[in-house]
Order: C-alpha cells, then structure tokens, then sequence
C-alpha cells in the first residue's frame, strides 16, 4: 500500500463568498462558482452548482404557484 498509489489530496480552501455568484446570477452563478472552484474543493463546487439551480427553481415555481392560485380570479375584460 504505496502513498503514490491513489491521487487524492486534502481539498484547499475555497472562501464562503463564492455562495454570492450563483446568490445574484442564479444558475449561470452557479456554473461560473462550480467551474472555478470544482479543482480546489469539489465538495463545495458541486454545492454551489446545487446552490444556483436551486436558487433559479423556487422563485419560479414561487411565481408560477401565485399565477396560478389567482388566474381564476381574473375577469376576463369587457368592452362596452
């Protein structure tokens, strides 16, 4: 059992504030993050990919409840 034997090293340290890419640009954040990141720590890069797709899903699913929740209650218009 030779330490040359496997490649893995302990991951760097990769600061908290990338959470702020994907935080204002979403998923394309979140790619940016994770490609920047994914050498240095790959735990924390696919985080914040997680991060982005999730933070662009649930104001649109957000959006899209409300829609729908109030549509109904919509008059269609008339004209006189």
């Amino acid at each position: 059992m030779g330490a040359a034997a496997t490649s893995w090293q302990p991951a760097q340290h990769v600061s908290a504030a990338w959470y702020l890419v994907p935080l204002f640009f979403g998923i394309i954040g979140g790619i940016i993050a994770w490609a920047v990141t994914k050498d240095k720590d790959p735990k924390r890069a696919r985080n914040l990919l997680i991060f982005g797709l999730v933070w662009t899903l649930v104001p649109v699913l957000i959006g899209l409840a409300v829609f729908f929740y109030t549509a109904p209650f919509i008059a269609p218009p008339t004209y006189p």
